[in-house]
């Protein structure tokens, strides 16, 4: 019951900061793209699935469950860091010289 409940918790997380302004075009662009490739997943792993709504463990079961989540996870990760970057001031180099006054 987790891993289902797990997936569409980060699909919904990466759909809602996909469609913000917080992070740059690249980073909402691996978003949609990794979102996309796990609904696809998703839609796959229903199709072949004996049962539906439920915990199966065929097969397609451990790409589906484990692996699309893992990639969503990374692609939430690498947006974050960028969400951050872009609302970090940019720092002043580093002078060489004396003291300042």
């Amino acid at each position: 019951m987790l891993p289902p409940l797990l997936t569409y918790a980060l699909l919904l997380a990466t759909g809602c900061l996909a469609m913000s302004e917080a992070v740059s075009g690249r980073a909402r662009a691996l978003l949609a793209a990794v979102g996309a490739i796990q609904v696809v997943l998703l839609v796959q792993w229903t199709l072949r699935a004996d049962c539906l709504g439920a915990w199966c463990a065929d097969g397609g079961g451990l790409l589906t469950w484990w692996l699309g989540p893992a990639l969503l996870v990374l692609a939430l990760g690498i947006a974050a860091v960028d969400g951050v970057r872009r609302r970090r001031p940019a720092e002043a180099p580093a002078r060489s010289g004396g003291p300042h006054r």
